[in-house]
């Protein structure tokens, strides 16, 4: 029998909106060659039980965030991954024909507390990009268009971009002259700029630049793993409160006024 602890803390979540700011399934469902029939939507389709409905639902899942990944081996192709991209776009947008009942588009934040408590996800899309689809920057506008609200800047490798937390060249120091070109551009039309995965230098050059807040839609604290480098220090979690970042009410406004 469960406790009146255990009670509370199951209905919990269920009192408040939750977001998932990171899932890695449109590629993976890429990869498996996925294809939306009908109602039919369980773990064995969802690559490796990336994301369950049921069990998403159950505890009190609202809104999944659908990762756009592009992996590196891209950048050799003619036009880095557009291509790719707008195919993963196309294939979760069938999402909400097909599984009505399970899948709505991310609305504007007015309206969203009204329905978000419906029995269905209501997703939008992140880009999470390891070399970026944009050599030209009307590209960010494009995306902006089809639906990318944040775009996490690199991956496990430099890019053109910027320099990752995960590779060791330090291609750029920081920032690249683009990559000043991309983070200014995604101010402008309302694309946050997610540092996820940026290395430090990155980071504080980002926070120096932006105009606006930014997010980690998926960091932890380097505190308790100090050799994952892709972890923000103490520092970088103030600094990122100190950009408005941490600010729950100014996220949640950026994210949903759409």
């Amino acid at each position: 029998m469960m406790n009146s602890f255990t009670l509370s803390r199951m209905s919990l979540p269920h009192k408040y909106i939750i977001a998932d700011g990171h899932v890695d399934l449109p590629f993976r469902l890429k990869m498996k060659n996925f294809r939306v029939r009908g109602s039919t939507w369980n773990s064995d389709q969802l690559s490796g039980r990336r994301l369950d409905y049921e069990r998403a639902k159950k505890g009190g899942l609202s809104a999944p965030f659908m990762s756009i990944y592009i992996p590196a081996s891209y950048q050799l192709f003619p036009d880095k991954g557009k291509a790719l991209a707008d195919s993963l776009i196309n294939m979760v947008a069938g999402m909400l024909p097909n599984i009505p009942d399970k899948f709505a588009l991310l609305i504007p934040w007015r309206t969203f507390r009204k329905i978000s408590k419906m029995e269905k996800f209501l997703y939008r899309w992140e880009w999470k990009t390891q070399h970026p689809w944009l050599m030209i920057l009307k590209n960010v506008q494009y995306f902006y268009d089809r639906g990318i609200r944040y775009m996490t800047l690199t991956h496990s490798k430099d890019n053109q971009i910027c320099d990752s937390s995960g590779d060791t060249t330090h291609t750029w120091n920081g920032l690249s002259p683009f990559g000043i070109e991309v983070v200014k551009e995604m101010n402008r039309v309302g694309m946050m700029v997610d540092i996820s995965h940026v290395d430090d230098s990155t980071f504080y050059q980002v926070m120096k630049l932006t105009k606006v807040p930014c997010i980690a839609s998926h960091s932890s604290a380097r505190f308790f793993a100090p050799t994952v480098r892709r972890d923000m220090t103490d520092d970088m979690i103030k600094k990122l409160g100190e950009n408005d970042g941490g600010n729950g009410r100014k996220f949640l406004y950026g994210i949903y006024q759409w």
